[in-house]
């Protein structure tokens, strides 16, 4: 039998139900964490679908591929800190439902179903690795986006000596350069018609692709996968669009990620590619915040010198999440919002560091900072003569300095950005 826990009769007073936070992400557990910080002494509960003690995702498609790792050195904080900090750490919840008329939330754990109270929400769900629908119910085919994915993928990893990545995003060349590592022979088919189309200049595409080719990843792109069967070898056949058939031992499907925002959607808070939210990480409902990977925030009013307004903006991002979570406790305890700073992401690739700061592709000149032949070199972007974006590669100096200066938009003068005696920092 199902056992059901109500919402009590009589409820308790908000100064009582405290904040319950939906997701232990890195979003999740900075909020619960911030909050700690800033003071705030009502109850904090931190619910979680998954098994795990919240852990760190970057590494999942790097050391954890290539030498395993076990929870605690993946844990964002141990055990004892939730407990030092009074923070209620529930793991196997996954919340069905939220009511926001009633301020409270529905979850299960196992056959019971339970209900949370709340005086302030905060859904920090994420984003789930984007299924290939011709992969369903084929053997030896994987994504990778959270712990249980990678548990599985090494387990296929470690035997596997022919890998087929399907998608050469970031997730699909970090997979790609750990395996040609191990002795793996790789190959990435792409639909699109270069490496992380959508997401870096030609020139960078161009460098990054010639250092896997240089390390043994094979490419095929403007290709699509048509067909996926197992076959009797236990390897899985690949039919392409361009006529090649391929077998792998492995397939690794990498072709990003679905937003998780369908509690939000069901609870009638507006959502448009992710649950909407502002600077403040509000989202339509005045009790109800939101962070990380599962929003889009609403473009502010635009700068006087760029004369149109953005639009609202999603942005798959440790750091961002990080900062919308220290922003969403700021707002909770009354405290001033930090201030906001340019995202910025990473990746390790084949030997390369590659640090960006800032989203722009739509930009008026473009800079290049160092030789690309050498290996290490930074391509800095221009909106109205002021830096929107600066993608550094092995340059660690240049990518710290643009942290500020693309927050800032500084107007860098070009015959500085191109000259590297002159340091970037001398300009923060």
């Amino acid at each position: 039998m199902t056992s059901v826990s109500r919402p009590p009769a009589n409820r308790r007073q908000a100064a009582e139900t405290g904040t319950v936070i939906i997701g232990a992400s890195h979003a999740g557990v900075q909020v619960a964490a911030s909050l700690r910080d800033q003071g705030y002494r009502l109850p904090i509960t931190l619910l979680e679908a998954g098994a795990h003690l919240p852990y760190q995702r970057p590494p999942l498609s790097k050391t954890y591929l290539k030498d395993g790792l076990d929870n605690s050195q993946l844990a964002l904080r141990g055990a004892a800190f939730y407990q030092q900090k009074h923070i209620t750490l529930l793991c196997n919840h996954r919340v069905s439902q939220i009511d926001r008329a009633n301020q409270f939330i529905t979850a299960q754990h196992g056959s019971r179903r339970v209900t949370f109270d709340y005086d302030r929400l905060v859904i920090a769900t994420g984003a789930a690795a984007r299924q290939l629908p011709l992969a369903s119910g084929v053997t030896g085919v994987r994504v990778l986006r959270g712990m249980d994915d990678a548990i599985a993928l090494k387990a296929d990893f470690d035997n596997a000596q022919t890998v087929v990545i399907i998608g050469a995003g970031f997730i699909g060349l970090e997979v790609a350069s750990t395996a040609v590592t191990l002795g793996k022979q790789v190959t990435v088919v792409e639909h699109g018609g270069r490496i992380l189309q959508r997401l870096l200049p030609s020139q960078l595409s161009a460098f990054l692709l010639q250092i896997h080719q240089h390390n043994g990843v094979n490419f095929c792109f403007n290709t699509a996968v048509e067909a996926l069967a197992p076959a009797d070898s236990g390897q899985t056949h690949l039919r392409l669009s361009n006529g090649q058939t391929l077998s792998a031992d492995l397939v690794v499907v990498g072709i990003g990620a679905t937003i998780n925002d369908q509690l939000a959607q069901a609870a009638g808070i507006v959502c448009d590619n992710g649950i909407l939210v502002d600077l403040n990480g509000q989202t339509s409902d005045p009790a109800v915040y939101a962070c990380g990977d599962c929003t889009t925030t609403i473009a502010p009013d635009p700068d006087p010198t760029e004369g149109q307004r953005h639009p609202p903006s999603h942005i798959e991002s440790i750091q961002n999440a990080v900062d919308q979570a220290k922003t969403v406790a700021a707002v909770i305890t009354g405290q001033p919002a930090p201030a906001r700073v340019a995202p910025w992401f990473w990746s390790d690739q084949q030997g390369i560091k590659l640090q960006m700061v800032g989203t722009a592709l739509d930009y008026d000149d473009l800079i290049v900072r160092g030789e690309l032949e050498t290996g290490k070199f930074s391509l800095l972007y221009y909106q109205h003569n002021r830096l929107c974006r600066v993608d550094s590669v092995n340059s660690p100096a240049d990518h710290l300095a643009a942290r500020k200066l693309v927050s800032q938009r500084y107007p860098l003068p070009k015959d500085a950005a191109a000259d590297t005696t002159v340091r970037l920092k001398s300009f923060t």
